[in-house]
């Protein structure tokens, strides 16, 4: 191993570390603030009802790491029609996996959302919302997949570590515009949650498709 590599080890060791050091303050931080503005009731209808959603995509860990592998190899190979082939495959089947899972959180999930959980009559509304934005939140990090384990893939982790900083930022700031902009915060928070999603999507999209 050459110093080199050394060094890029150790670099992308260190904003690796540093990545999660943040993300824990930060997530520390915004938890206690989100709780006193949304309210107990509240906050227990997001975490409780996207918590169905986080149930469809339980198998989103396994194909990330699976993903990452195939892409690894196909690099080691540098066999660069096959690495392109093996990606668009695997971003087609996560496409279809995120297809299946509004699928089936719009059926199965929806009726256990309007008969099954005990939420009070005037916050349904609210819920459903939740409900939905959480569907679209987790499709949207479901696609992402195959983006992340490029990147990782061909060991870029300090760009994983940038995007996954100015994620925490963005979240941190949600917490600000909860308190600064007068809508129904529960709805609100929601939306933004989803937006910022998107908007960390598109970063990982637009890096792999400009350097990769």
């Amino acid at each position: 191993m050459g110093a080199t590599d050394t060094q890029r080890i150790a670099k992308n060791t260190f904003m690796l570390y540093f990545r999660m050091l943040l993300t824990m303050l930060v997530t520390l931080y915004t938890s206690r603030v989100v709780l006193e503005i949304l309210g107990v009731e509240d906050f227990g209808i997001y975490n409780v009802v996207g918590g169905i959603v986080v149930m469809f995509s339980f198998l989103n860990g396994t194909m990330a790491s699976a993903t990452q592998r195939f892409l690894a190899f196909e690099i080691g190979r540098n066999d660069f029609e096959c690495l392109k082939k093996t990606f668009s495959l695997t971003l087609t089947i996560h496409i279809l996996i995120a297809f299946i899972i509004l699928i089936l959180a719009e059926t199965i999930g929806l009726w256990f959302l309007n008969t099954q959980m005990n939420i009070p009559a005037e916050r349904m509304e609210a819920a459903r919302w939740v409900y939905q934005f959480s569907i679209f939140t987790s499709m949207v990090g479901i696609i992402q997949v195959p983006y992340n384990a490029a990147i990782i893939a061909r060991e870029r982790m300090n760009i994983y570590a940038y995007i996954s900083i100015i994620e925490v930022c963005l979240k941190l700031l949600i917490v600000f515009m909860l308190t600064w902009i007068s809508f129904d915060e529960l709805k609100l928070y929601a939306l933004l949650i989803f937006i910022v999603s998107l908007l960390i999507s598109s970063l990982y999209k637009l890096y792999c498709v400009y350097f990769f």
